[in-house]
């Protein structure tokens, strides 16, 4: 049950940041891969779609929906992943146990944009719908309607025309954990950033954000990169100047968020903290310990968005923090069962998020949900058959 947003003290004790999110986002990748129906979910939103009944399954092809992505089928939505909004508005949901990307309807349904339902890598060059997707952990757009996708250890571009192409990755895992793997100027496309199977063990956390210039963003496990508008890959300089975390970030790194500003923000695994890092690589953890101090307990793994007040924000279990500086403050809070595992930003003061409902235990139904003015609707529930 979700109840009407509070507002908390203004900073948090960050030593319980992202607790659960970790294990719970990992475990949902695993199960979403061995196309287990997983009992999860409740979704958050920020965009305001119209109508709120449950799915439902049809066949046959179809237009796409006005100003988005070309559509395929009408699709079920079996298992809630990754949420992206796209520039009309339209919420998108990556289904992690079919491995296709979905586009919800007006009218409550969903349509295929991307995934054929096979398990692999193909389609480059044809339509997304045809194309074969693997451990999808991450979708983002850019402001001109192209939609990114995490393929396993690959980046992959849908275009506005419902094309799709390979722009980053090429399918291997690092070799190196702890060390730069990846050289500037390395080709792109010959990058290992990750394998599927690196993806679901939870192992490889490839996270993807598109800046305002529409210039990609990398996160690994060891390094931030940058891609290039000549096809390689630009490492981006990160540097804790001082302090018990002093050094490079070169270990630990999780998912990021870019703000109007050009400024990264990095969500550390090992850390618990964001790391917030501008154009001159000089890196400062938001969020520190009662103590002023940053710590090195912790160690799970927070989603971050850019906001469309252009801030990012990341989730705390049930509650979404605001970076504001070096403090992360709480900006909307659930009911403590309430847990987050991916939420999106749209246009008119909604929220979209899917979620793990119950903390420790997993409940009989998934969830989406979208908020407006602290009115909370259904999207989309489906029962769950198996319990972990």
């Amino acid at each position: 049950m979700i109840t009407a947003p509070v507002q908390p003290e203004p900073v948090l004790d960050e030593e319980a940041l992202f607790r659960e999110a970790r294990r719970l986002r990992r475990r949902r990748w695993m199960i979403g891969t061995a196309s287990v129906a997983v009992l999860a979910g409740v979704a958050t939103a920020i965009v305001v779609l119209a109508g709120t009944g449950n799915s439902t399954t049809a066949s046959g092809k179809g237009a796409g929906t006005a100003a988005g992505l070309p559509t395929g089928s009408f699709a079920r939505l079996n298992v809630a992943g990754a949420l992206a909004v796209g520039p009309n508005g339209a919420l998108y949901v990556a289904d992690v146990a079919r491995e296709r990307i979905l586009v919800r309807l007006p009218d409550g349904r969903f349509r295929v944009v991307a995934g054929s339902g096979r398990i692999g890598f193909s389609g480059d060059g044809g339509p997304a719908v045809d194309a074969e997707l693997s451990a999808v952990s991450d979708i983002t757009f850019s402001s001109g309607g192209s939609l990114y996708i995490v393929d396993g250890g690959r980046v992959r571009v849908v275009s506005p025309n419902g094309v799709i192409r390979t722009i980053a990755g090429d399918g291997r895992a690092p070799t190196g954990r702890s060390s730069h793997p990846i050289a500037s100027g390395t080709r792109a496309l010959s990058a290992p950033l990750g394998s599927p199977r690196s993806v679901v063990d939870g192992n490889s956390p490839l996270s993807i954000a598109v800046g305002p210039g529409g210039v990609v963003y990398l996160s690994t496990f060891s390094q931030l990169l940058r891609l290039t508008a000549a096809g390689t890959l630009d490492t981006i300089r990160a540097v804790v100047p001082s302090g018990p975390l002093a050094g490079k970030l070169d270990a630990n790194l999780g998912p990021i968020a870019i703000d109007a500003h050009g400024n990264l923000d990095v969500a550390g695994i090992n850390g618990w903290s964001i790391w917030q890092v501008p154009p001159s690589g000089v890196a400062h953890q938001a969020g520190f310990g009662p103590d002023g101090q940053a710590r090195r307990s912790g160690g799970n793994l927070s989603v971050l968005e850019r906001g469309p007040d252009g801030a990012v924000y990341g989730e705390d279990g049930p509650i979404i923090l605001r970076v504001q500086g070096d403090r992360l403050v709480p900006t909307f809070t659930f009911h403590q069962s309430f847990w987050l595992t991916y939420f999106a930003f749209g246009p008119r003061g909604t929220l979209y998020a899917d979620e793990i409902p119950g903390g420790e235990a997993f409940e009989t139904h998934q969830q989406l949900v979208s908020v407006r003015d602290t009115h909370v609707s259904l999207l989309w529930q489906e029962s769950s058959t198996t319990r972990r």
